[in-house]
């Protein structure tokens, strides 16, 4: 990554590394994650990023299971969420993640380096800024 975190978070069923205009999450190993879960990430972005656009990279660096249907709350509760990058490490959770991605309708994209993730998400960041949202 370009730059390093401006500080971590473990919040128990995952790691977040947050950055002046993103966060990377790496959620734990078997993981459900659902209503609760997305709950609490929201109190993080809403702390972090105050209506400010923001980007969210989700690091799958472990299998865990997500209710897509949580996606759509978020974008109800986390308006300034401007984009999401997935870092895959396999062509399956590609496909998990190709599902998913039906149930929100916003930026998203599927990556197999961080880099891109990054790329991707400040791209997002910087449109949102630009349109003055």
């Amino acid at each position: 990554m370009s730059q390093p975190a401006k500080y971590s978070i473990d919040i128990g069923f995952a790691l977040i590394d947050l950055y002046e205009d993103y966060l990377v999450a790496t959620i734990n190993e078997g993981v459900v994650l659902d209503l609760p879960q997305f709950e609490k990430l929201h109190g993080i972005f809403e702390s972090h990023y105050y209506q400010r656009p923001f980007g969210y990279i989700s690091n799958r660096k472990y299998d865990y299971t997500v209710n897509p249907t949580g996606y759509r709350l978020a974008k109800v509760q986390v308006n300034n969420l401007v984009g999401l990058a997935t870092l895959c490490y396999s062509e399956a959770c590609k496909e998990n993640v190709t599902f998913e991605a039906q149930f929100f309708d916003f930026p998203h994209d599927v990556f197999f380096s961080m880099e891109e993730c990054v790329e991707f998400v400040t791209e997002q960041v910087a449109k949102r800024k630009k349109a003055g949202l």
